[in-house]
């Protein structure tokens, strides 16, 4: 019976190849998308679970809080805290503290050759690094690496850019930085960073010389510059610690916080949570977003859903064809249960051969979608089962509500009705074949509106004015090596250099450029009134070229000046500065003395700038004029000859600071990177629109023909009658719209709703227009006139007397 049932099958699905095609192509295109959303969630959810006491992990947040309201908070703190902490509660029983090791490393062959580069991925860390994380050592000993002032831990793909094939132990390399330099003597290698870990590095020096410097020596309690991470024990419970924390703060440094009427306290985050929920100030890396995963996990199952309720329809509109053969069967006396079971391989057999197209599918477009999002190892995130129970759970769920539906519609045909000829008119009920569509509809023009409304975001933040001039200017990493005792003076020789070819405009020193958050902030108030409060400030360290080289407006008062004696005591603020320091007007705010122990005088007031992208708000920022404390040199350039004179500047660059790698970057593309995430997820969300719309016209396609084999003896009828053929395509073809219309309706104020929510994470937003809604619209119902139109004026062609002659 079974070979039987499989046999026709087959015939049906030979003599309907185009209708089976489409059904399969939609079922399937819509499983592979499903699963490349899945694996991606998969991934953002499992972020540092490879660490053996991933779930006795913590990070500490130090929280400020002023008038009782929280103010900052920022996931560096004091390096002190962690074996006070250690100290007074036994519960915690391991720590790691980190701080950035960011320089210049080289290293000098055998041969005399120096080889040196700018590394942004290196840490200082204490001992317990490998004691607490589950980071492999591939060489050396986790209880005796980092134990040595001297010592230092590399990857293994720094491993072979610095040693190649020769083995690294015991070799030297030199760290240029300006925090703790000096000679490290490599003791192990590490496997390099698995891509799902919040924090990456390739390099971690010893603590204990960083300990020493003199900024750290005294300031246990002061300098909050340190990532601290402590290994509870397990039974621990996080939130009755976390309560009690706040008293080593009280006892260490409480009497200093009142005076500047700060509370702070310490959170606990957990490791497992950071990637996803943590957005805090000083994060180590860019993190995801929970909200961005649960938009596309939604975006995931209103696609498979779409692809199964299309594939009903289209089955359900295909019976009306079969009516006839179901009417003879059940007169032979074919049982119910048979024609069910006959339906059910049928439907079985097709919903099986398109899941495996879809995997099929998946598999080819898993490089170029990893490839797409910047993502690594999806192969190897294909090997966890957790990924494959959850995708193929709700795959078979779908799979067999698919299969049975259509079934049990199929089989329940009358038989004495349609052998006289009249077609089930409610086969699977107009309406719910309606709601159907309706239902893909909403959910597509939802996808339009949401791919609109973030590429327009994306438009308003990327063509705001920034408030400063970014273009043609080439960002090189500052020297760590000098060839005199001065900074300054090699940087001027090398300003000198510069200046004397023509496609050079300016040169100048900071310790960030834009683009960047800055980490070095200040408690700042106003000098000579006593109840002034303190005011969290970012600080950025200039020379007198900066505000002129990026075109920064100066709204009252002076620039720095070239002679330094004279501006040592002086600063130049911003307008969100002067607001917080409650100044009426740049002018009054001329010689106004601010600090924090060593007065400063205010001797400009520029406009505010966008320091970092329109997510973040302009916060209050304090100009100093120390050229020494430079981290990037600006070269403006001018002409079109920018990318052209790099072989000219590097070659100036290593006269200037020979033994110092010459890196560079365009500041542009650097300000720019920091939209790749909000562009990936609008390049997402628009090529899910598009394949949504297509799946859910296929729905309207079946529809279509459904409604038109009902009425073609009405159709008929009206022709006879007189009615043109214009005007019976004008009528069918607003029955199929009115879906595409109530659809509309639904998904706009969803829609609206919803990106008004996703609008709120950005500090500068653009509001959603009408014509938003009536794009979508339109462009819904655009596409859903053309898919049905061949199929009305098919139906409106067809000759009346076929359609009157009785079978």
């Amino acid at each position: 019976m079974i070979r039987n049932y499989i046999k026709v099958a087959w015939r049906h699905l030979l003599k309907s190849k185009a209708i089976s095609s489409i059904m399969m192509f939609g079922l399937a295109s819509s499983i592979a998308a499903f699963l490349l959303i899945a694996q991606y969630a998969s991934a953002e959810f499992s972020y540092d679970e490879f660490h053996t006491n991933a779930e006795n992990i913590y990070r500490i947040r130090l929280d400020d809080y002023k008038q009782g309201v929280l103010a900052t908070s920022s996931v560096i703190s004091y390096y002190a805290e962690a074996p006070a902490i250690k100290e007074a509660f036994p519960e915690v029983e391991n720590f790691v503290r980190l701080h950035r090791a960011d320089g210049m490393i080289s290293y000098r062959k055998p041969t005399g050759e120096l080889v040196s580069y700018h590394e942004k991925k290196a840490f200082y860390a204490d001992s317990s690094l490998f004691n607490v994380f589950s980071f492999p050592l591939l060489k050396g000993s986790t209880n005796q690496v980092l134990r040595r002032p001297e010592s230092v831990v590399i990857s293994e793909t720094m491993a072979r850019k610095y040693f190649g094939p020769n083995n690294p132990i015991g070799k030297t390399l030199r760290l240029s930085t300006d925090w703790q330099g000096g000679d490290y003597v490599v003791e192990g290698i590490f496997a390099d960073i698995p891509a799902t870990s919040h924090i990456h590095f390739d390099f971690v020096f010893s603590i204990q010389n960083l300990l020493k410097n003199q900024q750290f020596a005294t300031g246990g309690w002061y300098w909050t510059n340190f990532y601290t991470y402590l290994l509870l024990k397990p039974g621990t419970s996080p939130e009755a610690l976390e309560g009690r924390l706040s008293s080593v703060i009280e006892k260490h440094i409480g009497n200093q916080l009142k005076k500047y009427k700060i509370r702070q306290t310490f959170v606990l985050q957990p490791l497992r949570s950071i990637h996803l929920y943590s957005q805090t100030a000083s994060e180590v890396e860019a993190n995801g977003k929970i909200g961005s995963v649960y938009v596309l996990i939604l975006v995931a199952f209103l696609i498979l859903a779409i692809g199964w309720l299309n594939y009903i329809n289209l089955a359900t509109a295909r019976g009306i064809e079969r009516a006839k053969e179901v009417g003879v069967r059940k007169a032979m006396g074919s049982k119910k249960g048979q024609l069910i079971k006959q339906f059910l391989v049928e439907s079985f057999g097709l919903n099986l051969v398109s899941v495996l197209i879809g995997i099929g599918l998946f598999f080819l477009a898993l490089p170029v979608f990893d490839d797409w999002i910047q993502a690594t190892n999806g192969f190897h995130r294909l090997q966890k089962p957790l990924f494959w129970v959850i995708s193929l759970t709700v795959v078979c769920l779908g799979f067999f509500f698919a299969g049975f539906y259509p079934a049990f519609i199929l089989s329940s045909f009358k038989p004495i009705a349609i052998l006289k000829g009249h077609l089930p008119k409610q086969a699977g009920g107009e309406s719910s074949r309606k709601a159907l569509v309706v239902f893909q509809f909403t959910a597509s023009i939802f996808l339009i509106i949401a791919t609109l409304v973030i590429h327009q975001q994306l438009n308003f933040m990327q063509q705001q004015d920034l408030g400063m001039n970014i273009d043609q200017k080439l960002i090189i990493k500052a020297p760590k090596v000098l060839r005199t005792d001065s900074f300054t003076n090699d940087i001027r020789f090398f300003k000198d250099q510069l200046l004397v070819h023509t496609f050079v405009q300016q040169v100048a020193t900071s310790s960030e450029v834009p683009g960047q958050e800055i980490f070095w902030t200040d408690e700042w108030q106003r000098f000579h009134e006593a109840a002034a409060d303190y005011k969290r400030c970012s600080m950025l360290a200039v020379d007198e070229d900066f505000i002129p080289t990026y075109k920064i407006k100066l709204l009252a008062g002076r620039n720095f000046k070239k002679e330094l004696a004279p501006d040592n005591d002086a600063v130049i603020i911003n307008q969100s500065a002067l607001k917080a320091f409650g100044f009426a007007t740049a002018e009054q705010a001329i010689n106004q003395e601010i600090g924090n122990v060593i007065p400063k005088k205010i001797i400009g007031v520029v406009n505010d700038f966008h320091q970092q992208s329109l997510k973040t708000a302009n916060r209050p920022l304090i100009f100093q004029h120390i050229p020494w404390n430079s981290t990037f040199l600006t070269v403006s350039l001018q002409g079109n000859t920018a990318r052209e004179s790099i072989a000219m500047l590097q070659k100036v660059y290593q006269e200037a600071f020979p033994g110092n790698a010459f890196e560079f970057f365009f500041l542009d593309d650097h300000f720019q990177q920091q939209y790749e995430s909000d562009e990936q997820v609008a390049a997402l969300l628009s090529w899910f629109a598009v394949l949504a719309i297509s799946i859910a016209c296929l729905g309207l396609l079946g529809l279509a023909l459904f409604t038109a084999k009902n009425r073609t003896k009405e159709i008929g009828i009206r022709k006879v009658l007189g009615a043109s053929t214009s005007s019976i395509v004008l009528l069918l073809s607003r029955d199929f719209l009115k879906p595409v219309g109530l659809a509309i309706l639904l998904a706009s104020p969803m829609a609206g709703y919803a990106m008004n929510w996703w609008l709120q994470e950005f500090a500068y937003k653009t509001d959603i227009r009408w014509w938003t809604f009536a794009a979508a619209g339109g462009l819904a119902a655009g596409i859903a006139l053309v898919t049905v139109s061949f199929q009305s004026v098919k139906a409106a062609l067809k000759n009346p007397v076929k359609s009157l002659r009785s079978d």
